[in-house]
């Protein structure tokens, strides 16, 4: 079985950007695992233990996906935790973009989970928001300054470029996950058989 899951990978200069951003967080206090600003992507759904034999099978899904999609250009600017900033459980970066984008990636995530359902993946019973998870929480006690600290800063805006649905492997490690890409789907391109 692997563990898998499918995301938007995002670019370098925003993974650095969100280092900068965790090493201020991070410092401020609080217990939180906070993500290692390599791993960061935008989760489109997440696939758990998976047959390796339904690998091909997602992937030819994911490219049909990608193929009817258009690269996706928004902004990074904003913070804020699930399920509030009075209970965080997972601190997040959240992006918006220009009228209709965001709708995009919400079609774009509910068009993969219905694909995958085919193949026997449950359905996702909360609604699809696009968001990038910077940290979670360990222990829900100190962590007035942080919250204080997400809910008053206005960060500096990032450009996002998100341009590939990927097949992502997770392997669980004792210094936290390894991701490896199974399979890229370049949104807008198509793919002849033949």
């Amino acid at each position: 079985m692997l563990r898998l899951f499918i995301a938007l990978p995002v670019e370098p200069t925003v993974k650095q950007f969100l280092a900068e951003t965790i090493t201020r967080l991070r410092d401020i206090g609080g217990n939180v695992k906070w993500v290692d600003p390599k791993n960061v992507h935008l989760t489109v759904k997440f696939l758990g233990d998976t047959d390796e034999k339904l690998v091909k099978q997602i992937a030819e899904k994911m490219d049909k996906i990608a193929s009817r999609n258009q690269p996706i250009d928004c902004t990074l600017d904003r913070l804020g935790a699930f399920p509030n900033l009075r209970r965080p459980r997972v601190f997040w970066a959240g992006m918006t973009s220009a009228e209709g984008v965001m709708e995009t990636l919400k079609h774009m995530a509910g068009a993969v989970d219905l694909a995958v359902s085919k193949l026997g993946f449950e359905r996702e019973s909360r609604p699809f928001k696009s968001h990038l998870t910077l940290g979670r929480v360990r222990i829900a006690t100190g962590l007035e300054a942080l919250t204080d600290y997400v809910e008053t800063t206005q960060i500096e805006p990032c450009p996002v470029h998100l341009d590939r649905l990927v097949l992502f492997k997770s392997t669980l490690t004792p210094k936290g996950p390894i991701y490896y890409r199974l399979h890229e789907a370049v949104l807008g391109e198509q793919r002849f058989e033949g």
